[in-house]
């Protein structure tokens, strides 16, 4: 997120990694980058160095889950990032470090959860397509690594996907209530002049996915550990030439196509090498299809979420609103 969280002390932050991790930070640093968590550098009295993230469990990414039960989810997703990289020796997945508790997240107040890693040099690209047949062999390969692990960490650990979009009531209720004025900010009205003129095909849209997710959920023979997420902006390259894969917070077990659809292009770079390291299976261009408009739907629903709360207008919300017109149309 570009904006640090105003509802988020610092000195609670500070407080927090010296009682759970044993970090005296002594300079704590906020980084503008990604969009969803929170992230800051901490320094700590040695003169280590480790990169800390915040999680809202209110956000619109959670599809107004209780945050209880978010929590729960993302302790699951990142104790699978954490046996992946500890137990099935996956060097390339960037997980967090264990607290004094054992624990990977610990809540600061009630609606933040924060992680430690440390620090690793190095430099993610920009969110999007990637720009090199060579980084699509090279992170086919590195997917095929981690689909290939999945029988090596606990059965129960992870979750699994069920197609569900998160925050797709609140877009199903906004698309009911486009009769009457919204408040609650600088961009609830545009976006309800944005959904009166898209809502007969964000319906068709909606139906659409519906019947091809039930097909997929009927044959989960061939599921796989995935990432998720595995785009360029979460992808880290090292000074060494190493990759790291950052951001787990979506891994759930699912089709190969769930992470594929982001490395492959329409020449399938990246397929061969993959299936060298995943051994043999079929690609389904269908599932590539939906989970690219299942991306699109489910930025759709963060983003009319968030512009119903109230909100002001930051980088983070300027960003939201030009890319919600943009999977609209």
């Amino acid at each position: 997120m570009y904006s640090e969280p105003r509802d988020l002390d610092r000195a609670d932050l500070v407080d927090a990694l010296r009682r759970h991790w044993g970090i005296d930070a002594e300079r704590l640093e906020y980084v503008p980058v990604g969009f969803g968590s929170h992230h800051w550098q901490a320094v700590d009295s040695g003169g280590a160095r480790w990169f800390v993230s915040a999680d809202d469990l209110r956000a619109g990414q959670h599809g107004g889950r209780d945050p209880d039960h978010v929590y729960v989810a993302l302790d699951r997703a990142f104790r699978t990032a954490a046996a992946l990289r500890d137990d099935a020796g996956l060097e390339f997945v960037q997980a967090p470090t264990a607290s004094a508790e054992g624990t990977v997240l610990h809540r600061v107040g009630a609606p933040y959860a924060i992680r430690v890693e440390p620090f690793v040099a190095g430099e993610a690209g920009e969110f999007g397509d990637y720009e090199h047949a060579d980084d699509r062999r090279r992170v086919g390969a590195l997917v095929g690594r981690l689909h290939a692990a999945s029988g090596r960490i606990p059965s129960e650990l992870p979750g699994c996907e069920d197609f569900t979009l998160p925050g797709r009531r609140g877009l199903e209720a906004a698309v009911g209530q486009l009769d009457t004025s919204w408040g609650g900010g600088p961009f609830a009205e545009p976006t309800r002049g944005l959904l009166r003129e898209h809502a007969g095909r964000i319906r068709e849209r909606l139906h659409a996915y519906d019947e091809r997710a039930a097909t997929l959920l009927d044959d989960q023979v061939a599921w796989v550990l995935t990432h998720g997420e595995p785009h360029s902006a979460n992808l880290m390259r090292t000074p060494d030439g190493g990759l790291r894969l950052l951001d787990w917070d979506t891994v759930l077990i699912g089709p190969r196509e769930r992470d594929l659809w982001m490395v492959l292009d329409d020449d399938l770079t990246g397929w061969d090498e993959y299936r060298a390291l995943a051994g043999a299976g079929d690609l389904d261009t269908e599932t590539l299809a939906l989970y690219r408009e299942r991306w699109a739907l489910a930025e759709i629903c963060i983003y009319v979420s968030e512009f119903r709360r109230p909100h002001e207008e930051t980088a983070d919300t300027q960003v939201a609103w030009r890319e919600l017109g943009a999977y609209l149309t």
